[in-house]
């Protein structure tokens, strides 16, 4: 947007009940843009918005489909959804349950093509190494991939923090102290490591995210596709539904511990050669969203 000679005034949302009236008060902006729908921490401004109080324009990225529970809950959806024009996803599917649950209108939603800001990873020096590399953290399933890595013996490196929501990672230091393919670094849960881990993944043979089966009801995974598109690297990842199928197919998805040892293998004697699609990307999402926000 900034590129777009747009002036963005940025601020972190917060859940205080009237966090929005007051930044709305004191900046008098022309567009209302949440890049992560949270319906709590905008509650009021979206029932405000719903009963025509505000009529400042609201955009929205909703990146899970929101529970749908019975009649009251689906009219709550129904109506709080009225509160925002413009509402994007990151996969079709997401979009579809809400379609479904009748909670939105199909005009007013979109899925923009969110992908990697490849200007960005055009700078990266990108070689390819002899390891496997996994860089994940949320509902990230290391049981299964550290057994298919300790079967097959091939390199791996695991970059995670010690927890995550519910999941604590850090028993992962003890599983692995000896596997002699498999070296893990658990590091703080901050932005402050995602250089080193670039240059990791830079250098890998390719990119592997394990993913719970009970966990796959929504898009997790997409920032792992994103990084493997930037770098034009190889990705295994457990199969997602919510993971749009066009996009996948020049990656292996995979589910079983047989099926991740089949694609290690391939990749690792280089039988595979992928080619990560470049039509996802920061710079489409935003043309494709820009003609809805600021050109209709």
């Amino acid at each position: 947007m900034e590129k777009d000679q747009r002036k963005v005034i940025w601020e972190q949302e917060n859940s205080g009940l009237f966090n929005d009236l007051r930044l709305i008060f004191k900046y008098n902006p022309k567009h209302i843009f949440i890049p992560n729908l949270n319906v709590r921490n905008h509650l009021v401004l979206l029932q405000l918005k719903a009963l025509g109080l505000v009529r400042i324009p609201i955009s929205a990225y909703l990146h899970h489909t929101p529970k749908s529970g019975g009649v009251l809950r689906r009219l709550f959806n129904k109506y709080i959804f009225r509160g925002v024009d413009h509402l994007f996803f990151l996969s079709k599917e997401t979009m579809q349950d809400l379609i479904t649950m009748k909670a939105l209108a199909t005009s007013r939603c979109i899925v923009p093509g969110w992908g990697p800001d490849q200007i960005f990873y055009d700078k990266i020096e990108v070689s390819k190494g002899d390891y496997f590399i996994s860089t994940g953290k949320e509902n990230r399933d290391f049981d299964v991939l550290i057994e298919a890595f300790q079967k097959v013996g091939a390199p791996l490196k695991i970059i995670t923090a010690a927890s995550h929501g519910t999941m604590d990672y850090r028993f992962l230091i003890e599983k692995c102290k000896n596997i002699p393919n498999i070296e893990v670094s658990i590091v703080e849960n901050s932005g402050a490591n995602y250089q080193q881990m670039l240059k990791l993944m830079a250098g890998a043979k390719a990119l592997v995210c394990p993913l719970l089966q009970d966990k796959l009801n929504y898009c997790v995974g997409l920032s792992t596709i994103a990084d493997a598109e930037g770098l034009n690297k190889p990705l295994i990842i457990t199969r997602n539904p919510y993971h749009d199928s066009d996009r996948m197919r020049d990656f292996v998805q995979v589910t079983s511990v047989e099926e991740w040892i089949d694609a290690i293998d391939k990749i690792n004697y280089d039988k595979i050669n992928q080619k990560p699609r470049s039509t996802y990307s920061m710079k489409t999402a935003y043309d494709n969203m820009r003609a809805i926000m600021f050109e209709n």
